[in-house]
């Protein structure tokens, strides 16, 4: 009988070109021993866990020889958030860390679910969303063009909460209210056209919870729940912008989670529709593909997806910035912004001096463009910044750009940005300042420390 393949070792190499790519601090001109990787993380334990004692979970090189050969798959959540810490990566796939339960480790959505909503068949009823805490609120017999527009309005607040402040504080108000609306759906009456603007509606504030949920680091299933649930709402009010866009967030979410080829084949649901969306829609559904190709070391699929976007945003509208669906985009900011985020995956791994360059800048006239407002935005930016410029050694510039990045995360809250948080400090801890920086970084690693654990 041929063995299950969770169960053939196979050698993890992306953890071992990540150590290979590390500078050995007490070897000029080589890499990170296997012993060095092991000290830097009993270290990086001790900073993350300030308040615990983890001498039980220190490690040695014997330890990461078993990781490298594919030995072991999935450390202790310590030991991971140290792995992550060293070696400058954001998620465990980064380093090809899972769960051998793939149904617990590493969830996505089944693709016959998605296709099933795709086409509004998915079985069972709405109402049946994660909580079920709003079981007792009554809804209304029935639902007029008034219920719609104050729908609409208090997604616009949670919208505006949003990009203010992360998805860690309003995602809670939005799955009651998405979880209510769901509810008038199926039980109240109405005409056909207020059914499909309020089921519309709520397929939008299906994807920002979903979005809120993605932002706040929750279970993976429960975000990909909301998604799912969005997109079956999305093609019962024939709703095709909608649906695509609620396809964009879910492809993010998959691509971030390491799940490149899931985030892709979700983009090949919006190629049935590619001729109906808009320009500007299109530019975005290009900035996801570039995301996912970035996640799959991709290089050349990256770069030539950003350019498809930067030609479709040029063919957009000036009135793109009144779209209800898309309008977020029409923001010269965010294209840049999103695109240089997909880029900067591919910099973070390269030794292109060019594209490094090219990425900040491109992040730097972002963060020119992002308003006060959308502080998660701007404090995601700057991060990134900082990170690209210490790793190609300008502090000066890192120190500066960090100082602008912690001022804008200030009352945003989002596991995202802790995730790049930390990335960030590992950055500066494998950096070898001039003297007389040493006093600034180790000030700036206290200030992104405390600013990573502020974070929920």
């Amino acid at each position: 009988m041929p063995r299950h393949p969770d169960t053939i070792i196979t050698p993890n190499t992306l953890l071992t070109e990540a150590r290979q790519r590390m500078p050995s601090p007490r070897r000029p001109g080589q890499c990170m021993s296997r012993a060095e990787l092991a000290d830097a993380i009993n270290a990086a334990l001790d900073r993350l866990y300030p308040h615990r004692d983890l001498r039980a979970h220190y490690v040695d090189h014997r330890w990461v020889g078993k990781l490298e050969r594919g030995e072991h798959r999935w450390p202790s959540e310590e030991r991971r958030a140290g792995l992550r810490n060293v070696l400058g990566t954001a998620t465990d796939a980064d380093l090809s860390l899972y769960s051998p339960r793939r149904t617990e480790g590493r969830p996505s959505p089944d693709r016959r679910r998605v296709e099933a909503a795709w086409s509004g068949q998915l079985p069972g009823e709405l109402a049946q969303l994660p909580g079920l805490w709003m079981s007792g609120m009554v809804v209304p017999t029935r639902i007029e063009w008034p219920h719609v527009e104050a729908l609409q309005r208090s997604i616009a607040l949670f919208e505006e909460w949003d990009h203010q402040h992360g998805g860690g504080l309003a995602r809670a108000a939005m799955a009651g209210q998405l979880e209510w609306a769901c509810r008038a759906a199926r039980q109240a009456s109405a005409t056909e056209a207020v059914l499909r603007a309020w089921l519309s509606t709520a397929a939008r504030l299906g994807d920002l919870a979903g979005w809120a949920c993605f932002d706040s680091g929750d279970d993976p299933r429960t975000t990909q729940q909301y998604l799912v649930k969005a997109i079956q709402l999305a093609s019962e009010a024939d709703d095709v912008q909608q649906r695509a866009h609620t396809a964009t967030t879910l492809s993010r979410h998959l691509a971030y989670l390491g799940h490149a080829s899931d985030a892709l084949d979700v983009i090949d649901f919006v190629r049935s529709d590619w001729r109906e969306l808009f320009p500007l829609a299109r530019a975005a559904v290009r900035i996801v593909e570039a995301r996912a190709h970035a996640r799959n070391h991709d290089g050349p699929a990256c770069i030539r997806a950003v350019g498809l976007c930067d030609e479709e945003f040029s063919a957009s509208g000036s009135d793109g910035a009144e779209d209800p669906v898309w309008g977020y985009y029409a923001d010269a900011g965010q294209i840049l912004g999103d695109a240089g985020h997909a880029l900067f995956d591919i910099a973070m791994t390269s030794s292109d001096r060019k594209q490094t360059d090219a990425t900040i800048n491109r992040l730097l006239s972002a963060y020119s463009y992002h308003p006060m407002e959308v502080a998660r935005s701007r404090a995601l930016t700057m991060i990134r910044i900082a990170c690209l410029q210490v790793r190609n050694g300008n502090l000066a510039s890192g120190l500066n750009s960090i100082q602008a990045g912690l001022a804008d995360a200030q009352g945003v809250y989002s596991s995202r940005l802790r995730d790049d948080l930390r990335v960030l400090d590992s950055i500066l801890a494998s950096a070898i300042p001039e003297p007389s920086l040493a006093d600034e970084i180790a000030a700036a690693r206290a200030r992104i420390a405390e600013a990573a654990i502020s974070q929920f």
